[in-house]
């Protein structure tokens, strides 16, 4: 059954490649299929793998013994059941998103490929077979965000989220040669019995290098700069990327590398705090943006620094629930964000839509829920989560990240509230000119793509309910195999307790909402709107309409010298020193035979003289160096 999950969706993607010109629109149902069945499949060993060990199977062996084999423990399967069970609902969605475009059965090939590459990834028992998924998410995720190639936008997009992960592979990469050189396995079992053995410095190293992939992986300061780009591919494609499998890889790798960073203070703290840092950031960033499926990308950067935060500083299961419910709700948004384009010919930016609630009630209710439950609203999936982050700053002794967590609520609220307001109420202000997605004629019933989007708003909902009863919780139990050192990281004596520190992050929620709602939902906001909106955009300050200037910072300190260093090879170096180096051992090589058939012409006096210029030679040789110096 394990192979079935794992296979069924490359068996998808190979039947889509080779018979994508025949089925065509069919496509869809049968990539759909395939995610599905392997999302069943995996309710089959829900109860297996929730015991300890979990569920395992070799695959085979290599030289030294190293074998490879799949593994599904309490920690995979919550991300193997979000990846079958969310990105089936993304690929049902897709069905009639995608329906007129001239390449939809490629599209669902590639959909299919990147769950095969995720669940690669998060079903290995190695870190070899880890390294292996890591890298197809990265190449799948090139494909569907330059899907539509004809926009350069888009290739450019594509290109770079896959330069910028495969610096993450690199130290990836690295960190796997360091614990192998020291441990003598790649076996996650035997690594991490053997942490204890490895030096402070040598598990600082691996831990350093391990975050690295997922900085990059999982969008964190500096390494960010892909995601927003990455929207230039269809909508689906970004719900499936920021929900359910590419940015939520690291954080995966860092809550199965736990006994690595149980073992490492130093790296708790560097990754606790770049992960605070990546949540403030990526809301401030938020409140700039004017495309709608940008200001859900800067709240997924946001919101995966939440859950880097929590497993970074030891608060595991916290981190592991916010990627549960974020799943659902984040998700949600950008599959109702989705309706909204679709039904608007691929109008994006928020200033052109205008009193959607009126003309699309459900799309407005699918958005609504989703942000009640991203910005922490009690009884919504992401109060729960959220907040048990934000509180295990406290537990695991980090009060100033406690501080970024609370702050970083309150302006998720402001933006995610202000895109609401803006692009759901007040008077219509559509229009036919647009920059955004391409435009298809669909012939698909409209419940093909609302059905996903209700079942996800029961999960953005419900999901939080699990972790009700703190360490009693139906989710501590669940995950208490995979994260039994996790208390023993708690130093920290928190004064307040989680009420009232719950209490505190609402009061920052509602401040956010209430400074939204007078700047963007107040009638007499709504009223000028265009003209405030217009007066606003022009205002903006350049160090947030330019996302800090990072990309900037990247551009002037590695690529241009990057360039500059081809330009070199290309002008100098290649045509003078190695095409140069070419050219003249042919020239010598020409001189060389020319001499030769000169001294080669038979005849009988010239060899006579050839010799005996060689017998002076050798005795003037053996004469002279018998001469003392």
């Amino acid at each position: 059954m394990l192979y079935t999950i794992w296979l069924l969706p490359l068996l998808g993607a190979v039947v889509l490649w080779v018979l994508g010109p025949q089925l065509r629109e069919r496509g869809g149902i049968l990539g759909s299929a395939a995610v599905g069945l392997s999302f069943f499949a995996t309710l089959t060993l829900y109860r297996a793998a929730g015991t300890t060990p979990g569920v395992h199977v070799p695959l085979g062996s290599w030289i030294g013994g190293f074998t490879f084999g799949l593994m599904m423990d309490p920690l995979s399967l919550i991300w193997v059941l979000v990846i079958t069970g969310v990105g089936g609902l993304i690929h049902v969605y897709s069905i009639g998103y995608m329906a007129g475009d001239r390449a939809v059965a490629r599209f669902f090939a590639y959909m299919n490929f990147f769950v095969f590459a995720m669940l690669t990834l998060v079903l290995s028992d190695n870190f070899v077979g880890l390294l292996v998924g890591w890298g197809l998410v990265g190449l799948a995720s090139y494909f569907l965000i330059g899907f539509w190639f004809e926009r350069p936008s888009a290739v450019a997009a594509a290109r770079k989220a896959f330069v910028i992960n495969v610096v993450g592979d690199v130290g990836l990469m690295f960190a796997v040669f360091v614990l192998f050189s020291h441990t003598g396995s790649i076996a996650y079992t035997d690594v991490f019995a053997r942490v204890r053995d490895l030096a402070p410095p040598v598990l600082l190293t691996a831990c350093i290098a391990i975050f690295i992939g997922c900085a990059a992986k999982s969008a964190q300061v500096p390494l960010h700069t892909w995601l927003p780009d990455a929207l230039e591919g269809p909508t689906p494609v970004s719900a499936l990327i920021h929900a359910a499998t590419m940015v939520t890889a690291g954080v995966y790798l860092v809550a199965r590398c736990a006994p690595l960073w149980d073992s490492s203070s130093a790296a708790r703290e560097l990754v606790g705090t770049i992960g605070a840092v990546t949540a403030l950031a990526g809301a401030i960033l938020g409140i700039a943006q004017w495309d709608i499926k940008r200001v859900l990308a800067y709240s997924t950067m946001s919101q995966i620094g939440y859950m880097i935060m929590g497993v970074g500083v030891g608060a595991y299961e916290a981190g592991v629930l916010h990627f549960f419910t974020h799943a659902f709700f984040k998700a949600q948004l950008f599959l109702a964000a989705g309706l909204a384009i679709h039904a608007l010919a691929g109008e994006q930016d928020i200033r052109n839509m205008g009193g959607l609630a009126r003309r699309m009630p459900f799309a407005f209710w699918g958005m609504l829920i989703g942000t009640l439950s991203i910005c922490g609203v009690p009884f919504f999936a992401g109060f729960y989560s959220k907040d048990a982050v934000i509180y295990g700053e406290l537990l695991d002794g980090h009060p100033w990240l406690y501080v970024l967590g609370v702050a970083t609520a309150g302006i998720t609220a402001y933006y995610m509230f202000r895109m609401l307001f803006i692009a759901f109420f007040g008077r219509d202000r559509t229009q036919t000119e647009h920059h955004g997605e391409p435009a298809h004629a669909s012939n698909v019933p409209d419940w093909v793509m609302q059905v996903p989007v209700a079942i996800l708003m029961v999960g953005t909902i419900a999901a939080g309910y699990l972790d009700i009863g703190g360490d009693n919780s139906i989710w501590s139990r669940f995950l208490a195999p995979d994260f039994a050192g996790e208390n023993l990281l708690r130093t920290g004596a928190p004064q307040i307790s989680d009420m009232v520190s719950s209490a505190v992050v609402l009061v920052a929620v509602v401040l956010g909402f209430g400074l939204a709602y007078l700047r963007y939902g107040a009638p007499a906001a709504l009223t000028n709107a265009p003209e405030r909106l217009d007066r606003e955009a022009r205002t903006m300050p350049p160090v947030l309409t330019h996302g800090y200037f990072v990309d900037d910072l990247i551009w002037a300190l590695f690529v241009r010298p990057a360039q500059a260093l081809g330009m070199a090879f290309g002008r100098f170096l290649d045509p003078v020193l190695i095409d140069g180096a070419v050219r003249d051992t042919s020239f010598l090589a020409g001189v060389l035979g020319w001499i030769t058939r000169r001294l080669e012409n038979g005849l009988v006096r010239a060899y006579a003289v050839t010799i005996v210029l060689g017998v002076a030679c050798f005795v003037a040789y053996y004469a002279f160096a018998g001469i003392p110096r």
